[in-house]
């Protein structure tokens, strides 16, 4: 079973990938590609973008990427209540290609934090 497991921030030692990984590898039979989504770095997404540029051969190729798994695990990060611009424009990219981005493949989301004094309250 082909499990594509990535974190959908582009800090290079983010927990999130941790976690995605450590959740791929949990499931039986799993052959376990991790993506880095730095490798799929693409122009901020907008229309007139689009029409200029088309669609961009790394858009493409995380499109193909989610095709040829059978499962995928995403660990988001949290950045100011929301997930990630990375993500953010990943998604947009590669959703106009088709907007079933995950093509119909069983998706575990997931997310963790570590706790820090700068998000305490006094």
């Amino acid at each position: 079973m082909k499990v594509l497991a990535f974190a959908a921030t582009s800090s290079k030692s983010s927990i999130n990938k941790q976690l995605a990984n450590y959740t791929a590898k949990q499931i039986n039979n799993a052959q376990v590609e991790l993506l880095d989504i730095n490798d799929y770095e693409m122009p901020l997404f907008n229309e007139d973008r689009e029409k200029e540029l088309g669609q961009p051969a790394l858009a493409k190729a995380f499109y193909q990427k989610l095709g040829d798994a059978d499962v995928i695990v995403i660990s988001f990060a949290e950045h100011n209540g929301s997930y990630t611009a990375a993500y953010k424009n990943l998604f947009d990219w590669t959703s106009r290609i088709d907007q079933k981005l995950f093509q119909n493949k069983p998706v575990i989301m997931l997310s963790t934090y570590v706790d820090s004094p700068l998000s305490t309250t006094k």
